[in-house]
């Protein structure tokens, strides 16, 4: 086993995720939850415990398969937007879901930036 992080394959490993188990340098560890980075940018907004399957494309927020339900074959919404009856977005809704889109990619991108 690697004495490296298993993020930026640099520094020593200290610490291990208590949700996927990687082992990462101080750098890529959240203390305060003591998660990796790449799973502390990944959590459900609406518990806050669970790793994200997707965000909800009506309100944008990145939500678990158990806070969210399934509308159709290819999209789930999250379960708050689900209880008002919102299904997809709307001229009225459209900015929170292009802004849950682009907080998805700004993740992606400052996880992936970390990685060497």
């Amino acid at each position: 086993m690697s004495d490296t992080c298993e993020i930026c394959h640099v520094r020593e490993a200290r610490y291990v995720c208590r949700l996927c188990g990687r082992r990462v340098c101080e750098e890529h560890f959240d203390k305060e939850k003591g998660l990796c980075v790449i799973c502390s940018s990944s959590l459900c907004e609406l518990c806050g415990v669970r790793l994200a399957v997707t965000y909800c494309p009506v309100c944008g927020r990145l939500v678990c398969y158990e806070d969210s339900v399934q509308v159709d074959n290819v999209r789930r919404v999250c379960r708050e937007c689900y209880a008002k009856g919102l299904m997809k977005p709307t001229p009225e809704n459209k900015d929170a879901y292009l802004s849950g889109a682009v907080r998805l990619a700004k993740r992606l991108i400052r996880v992936s930036s970390t990685k060497g």
